[in-house]
């Protein structure tokens, strides 16, 4: 697998198996939602060679939706969590990005 591919793989997973649950989980305190918004703006952040203006949008959205988490709108967080996951999968599974113009880097 390329590595923009296994990146982008890697966020979708962050996503569905750590931070997605962890919202839904009551019992999940802040601290530890913040350090997961955190640890998925870095990911995102150390891939935005790959993905080009992509990553600079997948990196908005996890800002706003850590803000919209902070201001107790759960649902609305979540929502666009999975919107990401649903592009990261893309990446992650040859689609190619809208921003490389359907273009496949090597």
């Amino acid at each position: 697998m390329q590595q923009h591919r296994r990146a982008a793989w890697q966020a979708y997973l962050a996503i569905a198996t750590d931070l997605l649950p962890a919202l839904r989980q009551a019992a999940t305190t802040e601290i530890v939602l913040s350090e997961q918004f955190a640890a998925l703006s870095e990911r995102l952040s150390a891939s935005h060679r790959w993905w080009g203006t992509d990553a600079h949008r997948m990196t908005a959205i996890v800002a706003r939706a850590d803000a919209m988490h902070h201001c107790g709108d759960h649902c609305g967080s979540a929502v666009l969590l999975r919107a990401l996951a649903v592009r990261l999968f893309a990446i992650s599974s040859s689609t190619p990005t809208a921003s490389r113009d359907g273009c496949d880097p090597q």
